[in-house]
């Protein structure tokens, strides 16, 4: 069984992880730009709440 084939090389791991990142910043942008689409992500957002009313989650 050869694993070379299958774990990703370094530079792999780097290129993916700079793309989720670029994603996550240029969501973030849009969401800041856009009151509306913020109010609805954060209206259909799950939130979890302790006893005393502090978010958790």
């Amino acid at each position: 069984m050869n694993l070379k084939g299958i774990i990703p090389t370094g530079p792999q791991v780097a290129r993916e992880a700079l793309i989720v990142l670029g994603g996550l910043l240029v969501a973030a942008f849009i969401l800041s730009r856009f009151p509306k689409l913020r109010k609805f992500v954060t209206d259909n957002s799950l939130t979890v709440k302790d006893s005393k009313g502090n978010t958790l989650y």
